[in-house]
C-alpha cells in the first residue's frame, strides 16, 4: 500500500495533472449484460469486446476503476442526476444523456441493426415498406429495454409510435426468452448480438426469425458515458487510446 502511495505523485504527474484531478477519476465503472460485447464471464469478470478495447486504450499512469456490473436503468440515473462519480460503459450518445453528462469518443461501432422477431410475425413484419414504418406502427408488440437509448434514429422513430410496447429490464438474452413464450412480437438488435442470442437459445431459437428491412437505422456507436462532476482531462486520455486504436485497427471495428 505505501509502494501504490508513492507512486501516485509520479503517476499525476506523467499525466500533467492535479492529485485534485486525480481525485476526481471515476470511482466505478459500471457496465452491463449484452454479450458478446460485454458479459461476466465464468470467473465473475468483466469480459466482451468493449471490456477490452477499454482495458488496452485507458491511460497506464492510472490505475482502472473496478468493473461492476450493475442495473442499466439506476447506473444512468445515477450518472444523470449526479448521484455517484460513476462512469457507465457501452451506452449510445443523445443529445438528452450529452448534456448532462461527459462522454467519451466512440468505444465501438455495432453491426447492421436488425429486427429479431417471433415467425409468426416475420411476415407481417415484411409487409411494412421500411424500417421506420414497422417501428412507428403499433400493431405488433415491441419490446424494449426500460431505460434504454437505441441510438437516435431508432429513439426519434420510438417517439411517433402510440402503444403496443413493453419495457422490460431483462437483459436481451432473457428477453429473447420472452419473443418465445410469445410476450411480444419483436425487439431491436444487431445482426453479431443477434447470432449470439440465438445461438444461446439452441432448439428453441427456431421460435425466431432475424428480420431486415429497407431503411434500418444506421448502426449507433457505444461510449463511455460518465457524471459531469469527474474531472473529463482523465477522459481526453481514454479518448487519445481510442484515436490510436482507431489509427491501428480500423474505424468501425
Amino acid at each position: 500500500m505505501n509502494r501504490l502511495l508513492a507512486s501516485i505523485p509520479m503517476l499525476v504527474a506523467g499525466l500533467g495533472m492535479s492529485s485534485s484531478v486525480l481525485a476526481q477519476t471515476p470511482r466505478e465503472l459500471h457496465y452491463f449484460d449484452i454479450p458478446p460485447m460485454m458479459y461476466a464471464d465464468a470467473q465473475g469478470r468483466a469480459a466482451g469486446t468493449l471490456v477490452e478495447r477499454l482495458r488496452k486504450v485507458w491511460p497506464p499512469e492510472l490505475p482502472m476503476p473496478p468493473l461492476l456490473m450493475a442495473p442499466l436503468k439506476r447506473s444512468l440515473l445515477d450518472i444523470l442526476h449526479g448521484a455517484a462519480p460513476i462512469c457507465l460503459v457501452g451506452v449510445f450518445k443523445t443529445p438528452e444523456r450529452e448534456a448532462a453528462a461527459w462522454f467519451s469518443s466512440p468505444i465501438y461501432r455495432e453491426s447492421p441493426s436488425v429486427f429479431l422477431s417471433t415467425r409468426a410475425a416475420a411476415p407481417l413484419m415484411r409487409r411494412f415498406p421500411s424500417a421506420q414504418a414497422l417501428v412507428e406502427d403499433s400493431s405488433l408488440r415491441l419490446l424494449l429495454t426500460d431505460g434504454a437509448s437505441y441510438g437516435p434514429q431508432l429513439d426519434a422513430w420510438l417517439r411517433q409510435r402510440t402503444g403496443g410496447v413493453r419495457r422490460v429490464s431483462a437483459p436481451p438474452a432473457r428477453q429473447v426468452h420472452m419473443l418465445v413464450r410469445g410476450h411480444a412480437d419483436f425487439m431491436f438488435t444487431d445482426q453479431d448480438e443477434a447470432e449470439h442470442l440465438l445461438k444461446d437459445l439452441g432448439a428453441a431459437g427456431r421460435a425466431l426469425e432475424v428480420v431486415v428491412l429497407p431503411g434500418m437505422a444506421e448502426s449507433p456507436t457505444r461510449h463511455l458515458m460518465c457524471q459531469r462532476d469527474l474531472d473529463r482531462r482523465w477522459l481526453d486520455a481514454v479518448d487519445e487510446g481510442l484515436r490510436q486504436l482507431e489509427v491501428g485497427s480500423g474505424a468501425g471495428s
